[in-house]
């Protein structure tokens, strides 16, 4: 039942990430041809600048809450409402930390009010973040897709009409908000009236162990912010805003790019964690086939988004954004790291390693900070592309060795002849389309892809039914 029920979460998280990739990919798209790459630019510093404050918001209680709430969902109601008590200090103090820095930017009117809006749209984002803690907890996936599909298809929808009627950076910034106050009001509706009342618990020794056993989470969750977002400030303030513009087409596209590794381990973090504690060779099932999964799928899109990289982007945003081919093609590697790197930062979680995590994570972000300051003022946004790329390796790299030898093994050596088969026929398959249409080339090298995927024999054949398997489970859990 249990494994029915991880698989029917990915299957639910996976099609809502994938909605909202579209939804708000389409409106990455339309805000980049609309408003040009400046204006573009100028909104992709205020998205960055104020998320790189988001995480004093959290401290670590979003993942701290989804691995108690697995563990003992009888408590929910205290834990729920021990955490809103830290939540609520918390999202008062971030948005005056990020109202003062502001100031501090030297930056035009009309883009400080866009920080300010877009600040207040991240921090009720990160309160629905909070309420769907409780769906992940009791892995009731079907409540948080609807959630992601309302901030996502009202984000949109009504960005692309402020757009066409002429809205610029601080009317797109107001849309921000507006989504994330709907998808807020239907978290807490769902979970005040299908799993618990909410309302505010002081419980002394609860919020102690929040601020305590956070820590770990809070640092890694930092440190991913400084080097997701930090190259995106720096960039603006050491450069400027078309250059943000160019990199952010790239980098927008291969964040989008990141939904499935990010649906596939949301899905499977709360059963990894139930598992440790109560069936290791079941947790070390679900550890290989996600580790393989996304090894394959990583590599297989990094492949496709490099060789295909100038296309891509013309394709989708127009020559005004050829520059962001160069990053593009340096950071799809950066998505093919992550891809596989993210399983085991997931798995230390689950086992209650997060303070290695945390650590790791944190030397990266510094040495991403560090690259970003050296390479930018010589290299621009290419600088940026190779110091993210950098530190998705160092990460990787370093949870390679700690996971085998701690927790669990990790067969990344065994796979790797077959991942580079795989990748090296795919790239001579696209090589030899290049000249074709986008969409011709990517429609016919597809199928050779998963042609070489079977003939490796990488996954077994029930690893191959499990689709199957999957379908089957989605109907068993909505009836």
């Amino acid at each position: 039942m249990q494994a029915n029920r991880v698989s029917t979460n990915s299957f639910l998280v996976l099609a809502a990430e994938v909605i909202d990739l579209i939804m708000r990919f389409a409106l990455v798209i339309f805000t980049a041809r609309l408003l040009g790459d400046e204006s573009f630019g100028k909104i992709s510093f205020a998205i960055a600048f104020t998320s790189l404050f988001l995480i004093l918001s959290d401290l670590g209680l979003n993942h701290l809450l989804i691995r108690e709430i697995a563990r003992g969902p009888a408590r929910v109601k205290e834990l729920i409402g021990s955490g809103l008590v830290i939540k609520l200090i918390l999202a008062a103090a971030t948005f005056i930390l990020i109202f003062m820095a502001a100031q501090f930017t030297n930056k035009p009117t009309n883009v400080l009010h866009a920080v300010y809006i877009m600040g207040a749209a991240l921090i009720v984002g990160s309160f629905g973040d909070f309420f769907t803690t409780v769906f992940q907890g009791f892995q009731r996936m079907k409540y948080e897709a609807v959630a992601s599909f309302t901030m996502s298809t009202s984000n949109t929808l009504i960005g692309v009409v402020i757009l066409y009627l002429g809205g610029g950076v601080v009317a797109l910034s107001w849309v921000y908000l507006i989504s994330r106050l709907l998808r807020l009001a239907y978290c807490i509706a769902s979970v005040g009236f299908k799993f618990t009342p909410i309302q505010l618990v002081y419980d002394k020794t609860l919020i102690k162990y929040f601020l305590k056993e956070g820590t770990g989470f809070a640092v890694t969750r930092f440190f991913s912010m400084i080097y997701t977002y930090v190259d995106t400030t720096l960039l603006s303030l050491m450069v400027g805003d078309a250059a943000v513009g160019w990199y952010n087409a790239a980098y927008r596209l291969i964040f989008a790019m990141m939904v499935f590794p990010m649906a596939v381990t949301r899905a499977v973090y709360p059963a990894l964690a139930s598992y440790y504690t109560s069936n290791l060779e079941q947790f070390r099932n679900l550890f290989t086939k996600t580790f393989k999964l996304l090894f394959v799928a990583g590599t297989l899109l990094a492949t496709f988004l490099s060789i295909l990289s100038q296309k891509i982007i013309v394709t989708l945003f127009g020559q005004e954004y050829i520059n962001a081919a160069l990053p593009l093609s340096i950071l799809a590697w950066s998505t093919a790291i992550y891809s596989i790197g993210t399983v085991m930062t997931h798995t230390t979680r689950a086992c209650g390693r997060q303070n290695y995590t945390a650590k790791v994570v944190g030397a990266s972000a510094v040495i991403n900070l560090v690259a970003n300051l050296v390479l930018i003022p010589k290299y621009s946004y290419v600088g940026a592309a190779f110091a993210t790329m950098m530190s998705e390796f160092i990460t990787f790299t370093f949870h390679l060795g700690y996971v085998n030898r701690k927790i669990v093994n990790v067969a990344f050596l065994k796979l790797l002849p077959k991942i580079i088969v795989i990748n090296l026929g795919t790239a001579a398959t696209l090589r030899l389309l290049i000249d074709f249409n986008l969409f011709i080339s990517c429609g016919l090298a597809l199928p050779i892809s998963v042609g070489l995927v079977l003939v490796t024999r990488i996954f077994s054949k029930e690893e191959l039914a499990a689709l199957q398997d999957t379908i089957k489970s989605v109907k068993a859990f909505r009836r």
